[in-house]
C-alpha cells in the first residue's frame, strides 16, 4: 500500500480483541488497495497491546493506534478516531473482513465525488452475501456512475437504511452532520438518522469484501442486557400463548 501526504483518504479501523481476524483485514487491505493513503488509525477497544504486533512493519510510521482502557464501545471507539482525520474522506472498516480485488477504493471516489445524496458505497457482494444475511436489503436500477457500475440499495426495513459500519469509503462532513456517533443508540439509530436526512447509499457491482466474522460479534453491556430482555418478553410471551390455547381447549371442550 502506498502513502502520501497528499492523499485525501484516511483509513479508520475498530477492532476488539480479535487480532487474528485484524490481521487478515489489514494484511489483505495492504494487499488489494491500490488508492494512496495518508495515514492509518486503529482502535484496540479490549485494551490489548499486542494490536501493534499485526499492523504490517511499512504502516507503522503512518499509523496511529489508541489502546483503550477503559473500553469505550465501538461508536465511541469512532469517535476517538475521527476526531484525529484531516482528510475529507475515510476509509472506514472494522476488524473482521477480508478484501480481494484492487480498485475498490477508486471506484468509491468516483461515485462520492459525483453524487453528494450518496452517504456511502456498500462493497458486499449480493448474491453470496446480503441476500443470504439481509435478505431484506434490494437492488435498485442499475447505474454507471463515474463509469463505475453500481446499484442503489433499498431497505424494507425502515430501521435499517443506507448507513453501515461496514467496510467504505464516506466523507468526514456527514460524519460532522450526526457527530459524535456515540450520542446515538447505535448503528440503526444512526441508520435512521441519515435516512432522515435524505442520504442513500449503492453497492458496487464489482463487490469487493467479504466478511470474516460471522457469529463471532463482541457484544457489549448494552447489547447483552437487550437480548436478556428479548429472551424474558420471548419466553413471557411463549408462556401467554401456551395458556391461551389451553384456555381455548378446555373452553371447547
Amino acid at each position: 500500500m502506498h502513502f502520501s501526504n497528499e492523499s485525501n483518504i484516511t483509513l479508520v479501523v475498530t477492532s476488539c480483541g480479535r487480532l487474528d481476524l485484524l490481521k487478515i483485514t489489514l494484511e489483505s487491505f495492504d494487499r488489494f488497495n491500490t488508492a494512496a493513503i495518508r495515514e492509518v488509525f486503529i482502535t484496540e477497544d479490549a485494551g490489548d497491546d499486542q494490536v501493534h504486533s499485526v499492523i504490517p512493519v511499512h504502516w507503522k510510521d503512518h499509523c496511529t493506534v489508541f489502546v483503550n482502557r477503559p473500553k469505550l464501545g465501538q461508536l465511541a471507539s469512532i469517535d476517538l478516531a475521527y476526531e484525529h482525520v484531516s482528510t475529507p474522506y475515510i476509509f472506514h472498516c472494522e476488524d473482521d473482513w477480508e478484501f480481494y480485488r484492487p480498485g475498490f477504493v477508486e471506484d468509491s471516489m468516483a461515485i462520492l465525488e459525483l453524487r453528494p445524496e450518496i452517504l456511502q458505497v456498500w462493497l458486499r457482494n449480493y448474491i453470496y452475501d446480503l441476500c443470504v444475511h439481509s435478505p431484506y436489503i434490494h437492488l435498485g436500477a442499475r447505474e454507471i456512475v463515474g463509469g463505475v457500475p453500481c446499484y442503489p440499495l433499498i431497505s424494507d426495513k425502515p430501521e435499517w437504511q443506507s448507513f453501515s459500519l461496514n467496510p467504505g469509503l464516506r466523507r468526514m462532513k456527514e460524519y460532522r452532520l450526526c457527530a459524535p456517533f456515540a450520542e446515538h443508540g447505535g448503528e440503526k439509530a444512526l441508520s435512521q438518522r441519515y435516512a432522515q436526512l435524505d442520504l442513500t447509499a449503492v453497492t458496487l457491482e464489482g463487490d469487493a469484501v467479504r466478511h470474516t466474522g460471522f457469529g463471532l460479534h463482541v457484544q457489549t453491556s448494552v447489547e447483552r442486557r437487550r437480548k436478556a430482555r428479548r429472551s424474558r418478553r420471548d419466553h413471557v410471551k411463549s408462556g401467554l400463548l401456551l395458556l391461551l390455547g389451553v384456555c381455548i381447549g378446555w373452553f371447547i371442550n
